[in-house]
């Protein structure tokens, strides 16, 4: 399981390193005479190193936060390359320029300050006595003092608030922290952006000025956000520092949250799937793990499996955000009292029939498949058992009635253990029994099809099952009428003649949803 705190679109900007603004450097003694020219409104950029220019081609070796420093020997014949160079360093994201005014450039072409305050982009007027040495060991070394106190700080707010994740605190624990540590009202939401906890009070009608993506296994689950004051903006760099760790500390609470749900899910599935696959051994023990449970096992109630399928080939889903997807739909239907668990490809439940078993299923499918148009929606229920001893049997009506549904009805359909019919004999009937009624009945048809490759017992099976309309027969098979024609006469000749001998017609039926019933329990 990964875990990580990001910035998303609303997200602020990553919080400013510890380095030195132009502003503060201005105030250094080393400093003391310089005064910024233009591009006053770049004051705030940070400095992060000095350096200095003694080639034209300098620029190409400049990463970004160089405060860099200048006689202008280099270009001393050509201003407009000075000129020029601004645009270049401020592309570049240099903090600024210090030009040094004296026996090589005497004063500052108008032209390159014009361009410096149309960019924002600083530049200090250096007076000619000042030291490029002492420059660059007092703003380095005040940069490299600043950046070990907020590496001090950042580690101490990384162990205040891991804390809370090591000893299991909860997400209101850490909002708590966090606005002690910030100063800030702060809050979890979750991926709606409903507030899970908050400290702080912060206004739930107004979004965070500074937020962060909690993400677990690579899919956003929440977000954690700071209200900073008007002043402020997006927060000082401690506040940010402060909401990067505890970003993260929050994606390992959701995670430790998704592991203890996970758990228990498996827990209550292993108990449930217990249940109903063989009668209990100990009532009352069965009795005290269902009530610990929460659920009363001394209600009728049905079992019904729900099973479904992305045609489309959609992302795959684990067992547990499949769940996690259906539990909440399936709940709003058959209520909270269900007995609801996950299956590998879907749920499984315990439910009360209410005034209408079948009813309550067409309102799971229908839910499902408002929710999730693309998907093939299976529900399949068995009989209603007064005694949660016997839901067992219920359950194994349930998987019967899936297992020759999709065999009958195909990908998508609700069903009921009880309008089975004739499958509900059959189903009483040994598999060596139905394979011998299904070879006296359709032996000819079989070999028929065998030897040449064709399609009667499948035309037959489609003409029974549509009550021997051609005309949808053939649509469903997607043939010619006259095609259809002919191998119902291929039927009749092979058969002796059905439609003319009842007793026939009746065994080839039943031997035909023998064969169905057969296929379904080898896929089953």
């Amino acid at each position: 399981m990964t875990i990580s705190g990001t910035g998303s679109a609303q997200d602020a900007p990553t919080a400013p390193g510890a380095g030195l603004t132009v502003r503060e450097a201005l105030a250094l003694p080393c400093l003391g005479g310089a005064r910024l020219v233009a591009g006053a409104r770049g004051d705030g950029r940070r400095i992060r190193v000095v350096n200095i220019m003694e080639v034209p081609d300098i620029v190409r070796w400049m990463r970004g936060g160089e405060l860099l420093l200048t006689t202008a020997y280099a270009v001393r014949d050509d201003t407009d390359a000075l000129s020029a160079l601004v645009p270049v360093l401020a592309e570049r994201g240099l903090a600024g320029l210090g030009v040094k005014v004296g026996p090589y450039l005497p004063e500052l072409p108008p032209d390159m300050l014009a361009a410096a305050d149309e960019l924002g982009f600083p530049i200090v007027k250096l007076p000619g006595a000042v030291m490029f040495n002492d420059i660059l060991s007092e703003v380095i070394g005040t940069v490299l003092n600043r950046q070990a106190l907020e590496l001090e700080r950042s580690r101490a707010i990384h162990e205040r608030l891991t804390r809370v994740a090591l000893s299991g605190g909860s997400y209101q624990e850490l909002m708590n922290v966090l606005f002690e540590l910030s100063g800030c009202a702060a809050a979890v939401r979750d991926e709606h952006g409903a507030i899970v906890a908050s400290a702080g009070a912060p206004p739930a009608e107004s979004p965070p000025t500074a937020a962060r993506t909690i993400h677990v296994d690579g899919a956003p689950v929440g977000s954690v956000g700071l209200w900073t004051t008007a002043d402020a903006g997006q927060g000082d760099a401690h506040q940010q520092v402060a909401l990067e760790h505890a970003t993260t500390v929050a994606a390992t609470v959701a995670a430790q949250e998704r592991a203890v749900t996970s758990r228990q899910q498996r827990y209550r599935a292993l108990m449930l799937m217990e249940l109903v696959s063989r009668p209990p051994r100990d009532r009352a023990e069965t009795v005290r793990r269902a009530a610990a449970m929460g659920w009363n096992p001394h209600v009728p109630r049905a079992a019904v499996l729900v099973e479904v399928h992305d045609p489309s080939g959609g992302a795959p889903v684990t067992e547990l955000s499949l769940e996690e997807r259906l539990v909440p739909l399936v709940r709003g239907v058959v209520g909270a009292d269900a007995v609801v668990w996950g299956s590998q490809s879907g749920l499984a439940m315990l439910v009360e029939p209410g005034d209408s078993l079948t009813g309550r299923c067409r309102a799971v499918h229908a839910a499902i498949a408002a929710a999730r148009p693309a998907w093939d929606v299976v529900v399949a229920a068995g009989t209603v058992r007064e005694d949660f001893a016997d839901f067992h049997h219920s359950y194994e009506e349930a998987v019967e009635t899936l297992t020759l549904g999709r065999e009958v009805h195909g990908p998508d359909f609700v069903r009921g253990y009880t309008e089975l019919g004739v499958y509900r004999l059959l189903g009483q009937l040994p598999d060596s029994e139905l394979r011998r009624l299904v070879d006296d009945a359709l032996g000819p048809l079989l070999d028929y099809d065998r030897l040449n490759e064709g399609s009667l017992v499948e035309t037959l099976g489609a003409y029974l099952l549509h009550d021997r309309n051609g005309v949808t027969v053939a649509a469903r098979l997607h043939v010619h009428y006259n095609t259809l024609r002919y191998r119902l006469r291929q039927i009749e000749r092979l058969t002796g003649g059905l439609e003319r001998h009842p007793m026939s017609r009746l065994q080839a039926e039943l031997a035909v949803h023998a064969r169905r019933m057969l296929a379904a329990r080898d896929r089953g």
